[in-house]
């Protein structure tokens, strides 16, 4: 598919909202393609090396953003709203790619967010072992005083009177 035919094909597929499958898609060599996807969606290598990153916005950041380096039959799952750049990673190699969509019923769920009970939990946890830890380490600080102390005491003691004499 030459250039011309292919960005018009993009452009019929931005212009359908109902589109799940973009379609197998060629990259000629030493070319880059930029793509910013408004929905969750994955890029199958199908023939060929890719190498691919995206600039991640911070509420993404833990979603692998990033370089990868894809071979032929690899899937890279991509967030919605991050923009991808995509080449071919042998420089005189075509790259083939699938581009799709992932159905809503499909995205990956996020972490659901701890209730109020299980943070006051833990909260009340946390307070718990902070207290402790303290607790001991005054403990520990109390005992190496009056071991000192002692040993003090038991040293002046064992010298005798003889030992300690005053001035003459």
């Amino acid at each position: 598919m030459s250039e011309p035919e292919l960005f018009a094909s993009l452009q019929d597929c931005q212009k359908l909202k109902t589109v799940r499958w973009a379609g197998t898609w060629r990259l000629a060599p030493q070319r880059a393609l930029s793509l910013l996807p408004r929905r969750d969606s994955q890029l199958l290598v199908v023939q060929g090396g890719a190498w691919i990153t995206w600039d991640h916005p911070l509420a993404l950041e833990a979603r692998r953003g990033g370089d990868h380096f894809l071979e032929a039959g690899q899937i890279l799952d991509v967030p919605a709203g991050v923009r991808l750049v995509m080449e071919a990673r042998q420089g005189q190699a075509d790259l083939r790619f699938d581009w799709r969509e992932v159905p809503q019923d499909m995205t990956p769920c996020l972490v659901p967010s701890p209730t109020l009970a299980e943070l006051a939990r833990q909260w009340r946890l946390a307070w718990g072992q902070a207290l402790g830890a303290s607790a001991r380490l005054g403990l520990g600080v109390l005992m190496a005083g009056a071991l000192l102390l002692v040993r003090g005491r038991w040293r002046q003691c064992s010298r005798g009177p003889s030992a300690v004499q005053g001035p003459v």
